[in-house]
């Protein structure tokens, strides 16, 4: 049985890749833990100046949670679901190692929230965007109400999550979701092991230093408040008829009230 992540080394820079094309890399706990255990060990190996996260295959850095996983779960479940993904993210937002996000394919729901955790982004041009879980009765649960509106501003990021629309890199890029400018697929490797190397050339600690006087505090109590309606709505009638709907491949029927 493949392995859930990939881990590789070159040149002070560690690789991890998502491993699972076959469901577009979507996160379930045993991913996110495995995820977690790489980043933490990783911000402690000397060795390692900037880590690399894409998602294996062409189609997708990770098209989110895996909805097989929540699909029937209660509120409590739901909850411990969402706070594994919180400690996973966080755990990239704040190590004290740059890390990159190299993004080709989908990057949606809980993977582009695990992108918005990331320092530096780059897509490929044949890449989308969205958070589509308003479609589903559901909200963003891994941190995405609070690192989205930080990033692109009110206005874009309420867009985006109340329509749950999805955008092409050039308008992830206009919008500020980019480091920069989309490239081509073909080259998209290249230019993450060019920026990666450059990154990891500088100092461990003048990196972290850096990293750590930029930083901006994720607010506790929100991300707490988050999870916690990230649950309610997971678990709620709305929000499972929305996850099993998406897998029957039709249209949600959701409650009046």
């Amino acid at each position: 049985m493949a392995s859930l992540i990939e881990v590789e080394d070159a040149d002070r820079v560690r690789t991890i890749t998502l491993n699972r094309p076959e469901r577009l890399n979507a996160l379930n706990s045993s991913v996110l833990a495995a995820l977690s255990v790489e980043i933490r060990s990783g911000a402690e190996d000397p060795r390692v100046r900037c880590f690399v996260i894409r998602g294996a295959g062409e189609r997708a850095f990770s098209a989110g949670a895996d909805l097989e996983e929540i699909r029937g779960i209660d509120v409590g479940q739901a909850h411990a679901f969402i706070r594994r993904g919180h400690d996973t993210i966080n755990a990239i937002e704040r190590s004290p190692v740059p890390v990159l996000a190299e993004v080709d394919g989908f990057a949606l729901g809980g993977g582009l929230e695990l992108m918005l955790a990331c320092h530096v982004i780059i897509a490929s041009d044949r890449s989308q965007f969205g958070l589509p879980e308003a479609r589903i009765g559901c909200i963003p649960g891994f941190g995405g109400t609070q690192r989205l509106p930080r990033t692109l501003g009110k206005a874009a990021a309420f867009h985006l999550m109340l329509t749950g629309e999805r955008i092409d890199a050039a308008r992830a890029w206009a919008t500020g979701l980019l480091s920069v400018p989309p490239v081509a697929a073909a080259e998209l490797r290249s230019e993450t092991e060019r920026t990666a190397r450059l990154i990891a050339s500088g100092s461990r600690t003048g990196l972290a230093n850096l990293l750590e006087a930029g930083r901006q505090a994720t607010a506790g109590p929100a991300l707490e408040h988050e999870a916690a309606l990230a649950a309610l709505s997971i678990a709620s009638a709305d929000g499972q008829e929305g996850i099993t709907s998406f897998a029957e491949r039709r249209e949600p029927s959701f409650t009046e009230e």
